[in-house]
């Protein structure tokens, strides 16, 4: 079945996963895996649900007591991975709509914020790493992985992908910069990942809006 993807704003259906992340699925994890720690109860957002390959090792991966939110703009993409999950993994996530610029969940909430290969399907880099900012903790970590713009030549997609949507590191560690936050580009060939501490308090969203976060991340 179909699986429908944000780009620019625009729904876009995608019958595979691109043979996870085109064979470096595996390394991808093993980067999490080295970043967030499975010996300690902590709070991580997954940005960008997709095919829930992610959410799933995370689910795996994460300490007894932990928890895992993902969030995705489509409603149809969670309950499908919702549905995929087994059990165990189902009750430790849990599911919301929301876009990686507009996230319902209030200032400091997360020990870490993870992003795979979302970046790419945004128009406007900065609006969203300051709320992934803004919803980790000071002291957390903001983990973002993407391909570099090359992918769009050297890798087949099964949907629209084109070299002007992706971000260089260079540019998404500048990006952190500017958050006060100091981004640390890791290169693995055709993708990246960056990794960046929250070293102080980033801006608050209005307070009807963080209000109405408040109450949803209680539930």
């Amino acid at each position: 079945m179909p699986v429908l993807f944000h780009y620019k704003g625009e729904k876009m259906a995608v019958a595979s996963c691109n043979s996870d992340l085109h064979g470096h699925g595996d390394a991808i994890r093993a980067e999490l895996g080295r970043l967030i720690p499975r010996d300690k109860k902590v709070k991580v957002l997954d940005v960008g649900t997709g095919f829930g390959i992610n959410v799933a090792f995370l689910a795996g991966w994460l300490s007894k007591g932990s928890a895992v939110w993902t969030v995705d703009p489509s409603k149809e993409v969670l309950a499908d991975v919702k549905a995929a999950l087994d059990e165990e993994s189902a009750r430790l996530v849990r599911f919301a709509v929301a876009t990686a610029d507009d996230l319902d969940f209030e200032d400091g909430y997360f020990d870490y914020v993870v992003s795979v290969m979302v970046l790419h399907h945004i128009e406007k880099l900065q609006p969203a790493l300051r709320e992934m900012a803004r919803v980790l903790k000071r002291g957390g970590t903001l983990v973002v992985v993407d391909y570099k713009p090359e992918a769009s030549r050297e890798l087949e997609f099964k949907s629209r992908h084109e070299e002007a949507d992706f971000f260089e590191a260079a540019a998404v560690a500048k990006a952190m910069g500017r958050l006060g936050m100091e981004g640390t580009p890791h290169d693995f060939g055709i993708w990246y990942l960056v990794e960046a501490k929250k070293v102080r308090a980033s801006g608050s969203r209005p307070a009807a809006r963080a209000g109405r976060a408040r109450a949803r991340a209680a539930r």
